[in-house]
């Protein structure tokens, strides 16, 4: 399962994607298991200067991980006080993120860097490169 984060649902929204927003769009259309967590719908719903319609619709096709229980923000705040520990400062939604990708054994399709210093907690994180097709 690849857990995609806003940021590339972002650039794959855009009228001029990057190399992530196309493979996302690879992914999609190959039927890949591509998911989604509330945090990120909302995340980029809230940004959207156009209709949300059609993006909604399109959330509905993919796999969806449960924001959680209780104990995935007891988790999610362990992974940032161990991160803290460590030097690295993360935000509350992207504890939230990588804990929720951690528990459900998912690679996380990122392109927010805060992600790739978490690699300490077994975090994996979806690589692609441009030509890949």
């Amino acid at each position: 399962m690849i857990l995609v984060d806003s940021s590339v649902w972002i650039d794959f929204f855009n009228s001029q994607p990057s190399p992530a927003g196309l493979e996302l769009e690879r992914l999609i259309s190959a039927g890949a298991p591509v998911a989604i967590t509330g945090l990120i719908v909302l995340e980029v719903l809230q940004g959207l200067r156009r209709d949300a319609e059609p993006v909604t619709r399109l959330f509905f096709l993919c796999a969806r991980i449960n924001s959680g229980d209780f104990e995935t923000y007891v988790a999610a705040a362990a992974l940032a006080r161990e991160a803290r520990r460590r030097g690295v400062t993360i935000g509350t939604v992207e504890a939230v993120i990588a804990t929720l990708a951690l528990a459900h054994g998912a690679e996380l399709f990122t392109l927010d860097q805060d992600f790739t210093r978490l690699g300490f907690a077994g975090l994996r994180l979806y690589g692609f490169t441009s030509g890949r097709g």
